[in-house]
């Protein structure tokens, strides 16, 4: 039978000293520390995806992204989110470590499909309408005449008088990215429009219309039986139920 006194010498020699377990602490947490400020994890590089507006150097440089920072504290990545977000090409950004030296940076851009010609520059528009920018130099993408700008700010929905029209050339300019027909330019008026596909061949009719015409590929298939008889000069008309005749003329 164990006596009292031999189970408090038992207890006594259990009990560690306080001053140790904060000792173990310590050096376990300055090992830890040591272990993470190693150059292991320094950012030796950055992986940026989904960008297709902008090259990888100049979602880097937008972002003041630079290696050789220790990637959990040398490197601030929520500011590397806000940099980049003040774009207005930018629709989501995320960015996230990965172990132990990457920077990992997903884009999900806004696509320009559109530019409203605005006196002697174009405002360049996404699928929306929103602005992502004004420039000086052909865009490259749809040129829209006849729309009266109201109010124009980078990054915001542009607004115009014609609402109307303007909602449906942004069907016409949508239903196009999608089925692969592209026009140049389109010339907006107060009932219908002219949507150039090359500089003397145009489609006319209400935008309605032509955006059925283009939904059901009955224009792009016109277009290229056009192309393959070497026409490229003359008006498609386009009225009620995607009704199309062609005259090879132009005014």
């Amino acid at each position: 039978m164990v006596s009292l006194k031999e189970k408090r010498t038992k207890s006594r020699k259990k009990r560690i000293n306080p001053f140790v377990k904060l000792l173990i602490a310590v050096l376990v947490l300055a090992g830890l520390f040591f272990f993470l400020n190693s150059p292991i994890f320094t950012v030796d590089k950055f992986t940026v995806k989904g960008n297709a507006y902008y090259l990888n150097e100049e979602i880097l440089t937008m972002g003041n992204c630079k290696t050789g920072g220790n990637i959990f504290w040398g490197t601030d990545c929520s500011d590397i989110k806000a940099r980049l977000e003040k774009d207005a090409y930018m629709s989501d950004v995320k960015v996230r470590r990965v172990l132990p030296d990457t920077i990992l940076i997903e884009l999900s851009e806004r696509k320009q499909i559109g530019a409203i010609v605005y006196g002697e520059k174009y405002v360049v528009i996404d699928a929306n309408g929103t602005v992502l920018r004004k420039t000086e130099v052909d865009p490259k993408v749809t040129v829209l005449s006849g729309l009266t700008i109201s109010k124009l700010e980078v990054g915001e929905v542009i607004e115009v008088e014609e609402k109307v029209l303007f909602r449906q050339v942004l069907e016409l300019l949508n239903e196009s990215d999608r089925n692969g027909m592209f026009f140049k330019r389109i010339s907006i008026g107060k009932s219908t429009m002219k949507a150039y596909i090359l500089d003397s061949l145009m489609c006319t009719g209400t935008p309605e219309h032509i955006t059925e015409a283009v939904k059901e590929d009955k224009l792009q298939i016109v277009t290229e039986e056009l192309f393959d008889r070497k026409i490229e000069r003359g008006i498609i008309k386009i009225s009620g139920d995607s009704n199309i005749s062609f005259t090879p003329k132009i005014d």
